[in-house]
């Protein structure tokens, strides 16, 4: 019994010091599991904010998270840029700087990550260009409009009724109109032009003016896809794939390139509620310190630029359209059923909420209108619609007269 109760013990003696071990040795497992989400600059709390601007005034926030789970639940680490270098500084939730740790030199590299590519051809030479179209997250349609505003900047996008040429291609120009404190800052007119086949918009360069005072005392950040070492890059892909990364611009003064981070963001503006968001991350070829955020929304467009905001957005208008910028569906089907006859106006319009086409040709004297849907499907012409309009109308008639006759015999019914 002696010798049972002494390997008793000794086996308790071993679980023992077996449990301390995994206890010591092995703290990650017991401690809880770290998560973080991001967070842009324009949801961060009045605290957090103040505590950055006291600890760099002159810095430039590159990235916020916010630990949900973990050790620190609600601390914020945030990224900043000043003087040339790059800090992680831990905020305590109550807007408490914990920690300031400047990044080392690898992390700081060009586009802050070493061995990371951008895609610099996107075989422009085999694109029929366009400049009016739409992909899913950028519009080029004259009259669409978008104001973004923080609490000291504002910028208002407009997609102007206005053409110009950049090597050969027939772009669209869309201008940005940017205000601080109220003051123009700065008026940019970008040229963009889709191609057809994969609905990538192209980036064909910019005309820039700085202002001062209401003057303009510069032209900063200007590029040309036409001129000496320059070309075309995309501003927004036909086809979104996570971690894509590509060249916006490619000049030798402008190198800004995307990467796309997130396909799944919904994100609340004073414009509304967003879901099935991109959100980009924005670098630069040229500047390593260069970083920001942007989050495009279905069927909008740029709704979140660092702390701007989508306010509110207009559609674009409906009007005249020419015939080489048409979708190529809705061209074709044009082209068909015109018949050989002239074209000699486009349309585009809405029809109980349906975004529709409306072509006038004249055929052997005779004018007529052709619809097609955006789709490219043949919609009839307008007098075909008008006649089972008037049919249609006719028939309610006829509904209607058949009930009160239907009414009056059963009073004659009633008087029998």
């Amino acid at each position: 019994m002696k010798l049972k109760s002494g390997w008793l013990d000794a086996i308790l003696i071993v679980v023992g010091l077996s449990t301390m071990l995994v206890v010591i040795g092995f703290p990650s497992q017991a401690a809880a599991q770290e998560r973080k989400v991001s967070v842009p600059p324009s949801e961060l709390p009045a605290v957090i904010r103040k505590a950055i601007e006291e600890a760099f005034p002159n810095g430039k926030i590159i990235k916020i998270e916010k630990e949900v789970e973990g050790d620190d639940p609600g601390q914020y680490d945030v990224d900043i840029g000043s003087g040339g270098k790059e800090y992680e500084v831990e905020i305590s939730p109550e807007g408490k700087v914990i920690e300031i740790k400047e990044q080392m030199a690898s992390r700081r590299a060009p586009g802050g990550e070493q061995g990371k590519k951008w895609t610099e051809s996107f075989g422009q030479e085999n694109c029929t260009f366009s400049s009016v179209g739409r992909n899913r997250f950028f519009i080029l349609e004259p009259g669409h409009q978008l104001v973004l505003q923080s609490r000291t900047e504002k910028v208002v996008i407009t997609v102007l009724d206005a053409t110009k040429n950049i090597g050969g291609v027939k772009t669209r120009v869309v201008e940005e109109r940017e205000e601080e404190n109220g003051e123009l800052k700065e008026v940019s007119r970008n040229f963009f032009a889709i191609c057809r086949k994969h609905g990538d918009v192209f980036y064909f360069g910019e005309e820039v003016d700085n202002y001062k005072d209401g003057k303009i005392v510069r032209h900063s950040g200007a590029w040309r896809a036409d001129e000496k070492n320059s070309k075309a890059g995309i501003i927004m892909p036909g086809t979104i794939l996570l971690g894509a990364r590509h060249y916006q611009e490619m000049a030798p003064n402008a190198m800004d390139r995307a990467e796309i981070i997130s396909d799944d963001v919904t994100m609340k503006t004073p414009a509304g509620t967003f879901k099935n968001c991109i959100r980009v991350e924005e670098t630069s070829g040229i500047d390593a310190g260069e970083k920001c955020y942007k989050t495009y929304a279905p069927c909008v467009g740029l709704i979140q630029d660092e702390d701007l905001l989508l306010t509110k957005y207009s559609k674009a208008k409906e009007g005249s359209i020419s015939l080489e910028d048409l979708p190529p569906a809705v061209r074709a089907a044009i082209e068909k059923h015109a018949a050989g006859g002239k074209i000699t106006e486009i349309e585009k319009g809405t029809v109980k909420g349906i975004l529709v086409y409306e072509a006038e040709v004249v055929l052997d004297g005779k004018e007529s209108d052709i619809l097609v849907s955006a789709t490219g499907k043949y919609l009839g012409t307008e007098e075909e619609e008008e006649a089972k309009g008037r049919q249609d109308k006719e028939d309610d008639n006829d509904d209607n007269d058949d009930e009160d006759d239907d009414d009056e015999d059963e009073d004659n019914d009633d008087d029998d």
